[in-house]
């Protein structure tokens, strides 16, 4: 039986290194719609609330574009 952990430790998963963009893109999707039935419904503490979270994810996604990758 081989150890794989030795190699597998110097080979970087794409999928963890765009995890916080994309939960960022995430944040701010669910945002919207928060937003869009809040208007919908007439709630007001919900849309604001929804773009909120809108307006997070936006910054979160436009800082980790500008986070160095390694």
């Amino acid at each position: 039986m081989t150890d794989k952990s030795d190699s597998d430790d110097r080979i970087p998963d794409p999928s963890v290194r765009d995890a916080p963009e994309k939960a960022a893109a995430e944040q701010e999707a669910k945002g919207s719609v928060h937003e869009a039935i809040g208007k919908l419904i007439g709630d007001d503490a919900a849309r604001d609330q929804g773009r909120a979270e809108k307006r997070a994810g936006a910054r979160a996604a436009t800082q980790a574009k500008q986070s160095p990758r390694r």
